[in-house]
């Protein structure tokens, strides 16, 4: 009788023991996995992060590619109806350096799954911007307008750029833009030294 009564605690105890061990490795486990992952919360703010990166960039890249279109669309127009050939000859270099800057672009987008997309996503082309100013200028009047309308696009594209680069958190952006930025720091100079060459026989 002794002996059974052994046997029973003796039983019990080794399937308490197995109780406890199981607990203990249940235990580690999860806290394995919870030091391997982060919390719900910090992993949807890791993900609207990571959002927030991607629609910057795309957003980046959608505003430079207008200013690219507004640039070589510009140049088109002064190859047409310019009149001096310092103008014309600004106008060829806006569109090989605009086409070259273009394709950067293009391919770092490709080369990061980013959506290409119109800056205007799909808007009406606005019928006072800088292309409609310039369709409607005299032939007299042209060029010096043409000069203007670039130098002005162009400080618009490195103040976005500046501020980008100031901001963003992604390495790679920063260093595509810093690609770009002195191309477009180079082409507004070059068309002030023309704006200031060229006599003023338009309104501003």
């Amino acid at each position: 009788m002794w002996k059974a009564a052994s046997w029973k605690g003796l039983r019990h105890g080794i399937v308490g023991l197995a109780m406890l061990v199981a607990a203990t490795l249940l235990f580690a486990i999860e806290a394995g996995a919870e030091d391997s992952e982060p919390p719900p919360r910090e992993r949807q703010s890791q993900t609207i992060d990571s959002s927030r990166r991607l629609n910057r960039a795309e957003d980046m890249i959608a505003l430079l590619r207008e200013g690219n279109r507004i640039e070589t669309e510009g140049a088109k127009l002064a190859l047409e109806r310019g009149q001096a050939e310092r103008v014309k000859n600004y106008a060829r270099l806006l569109t090989m350096e605009h086409q070259r800057c273009d394709k950067q672009l293009t391919d770092y987008a490709d080369e990061k799954g980013l959506k290409q997309r119109s800056f205007e996503d799909g808007e009406q082309e606005p019928v006072d911007g800088p292309l409609e100013r310039l369709r409607v200028r005299q032939p007299q009047n042209f060029d010096r307008a043409f000069i203007l309308a670039m130098v002005r696009e162009h400080g618009k594209m490195i103040d976005a750029l500046t501020s980008t680069m100031q901001e963003s958190h992604d390495a790679d952006l920063r260093r595509l833009l810093a690609e770009q930025l002195p191309v477009l720091k180079r082409l507004k100079q070059a068309g002030e030294v023309i704006l200031a060459r060229l006599p003023a026989n338009s309104e501003k």
